[in-house]
């Protein structure tokens, strides 16, 4: 997946910050913690994290929503597939 330089360069940037948390912990939590109270979210938060993990996409989604603190955002994925769902159900 492409990105543009500015958001490449963000999350080169993150990544390298978030570098030392990782390697002290070892902990997906705890990383996801560091990244949301430095305000990195979404598409770049997971991002990040495939990038320090040296995992796949699926691998790195599953550590961004088991997260305790992006509770939130995995309530809102949830809604807008259920959302989505409903829809497609309602076309057939």
């Amino acid at each position: 997946m492409g990105f543009d330089a500015e958001r490449s360069a963000r999350i080169a940037a993150m990544q390298e910050t978030a570098r030392p948390i990782w390697e002290a912990t070892g902990d997906t939590d705890a990383l996801q913690q560091f990244l949301k109270d430095n305000g990195c979210h979404g598409v770049e938060a997971v991002f990040v994290t495939m990038g320090l993990l040296n995992c796949d996409l699926a691998e790195a989604q599953r550590a961004f929503f088991s997260a305790p603190c992006r509770d939130a955002e995995r309530r809102f994925h949830n809604r807008a597939m259920d959302l989505l769902e409903e829809a497609s159900d309602s076309d057939a």
